[in-house]
């Protein structure tokens, strides 16, 4: 006959490893995720200020595609109410 000590004993150092386990696998996870979340970051366009010039003529000045994007989702656009 086996003596109960010895089952929780045996149950504890599996529930501690399994814990151990678990800890040492969620820091690899997040080492891993904050790798790949800088080196796609770092990918990302930075944004410059573009020179200002004092025209009235729309086609002297310069215009990046991510101003435009960049203006059409921070504009708030308020509904048309009749």
């Amino acid at each position: 006959m086996k003596k109960p000590k010895f089952n929780k004993l045996i149950t504890l150092l599996l529930l501690l490893g399994t814990f151990a386990f678990i800890m040492e696998a969620e820091n690899r996870v997040s080492t891993f995720a904050k790798e790949e979340l800088s080196r796609w970051a770092s990918l990302l366009p930075v944004k410059t200020p573009s020179p200002r010039i004092e025209s009235m003529n729309p086609y002297a000045h310069q215009v990046s595609l991510l101003d435009v994007l960049h203006s059409d989702s921070t504009e708030n656009t308020d509904p048309i109410t009749y």
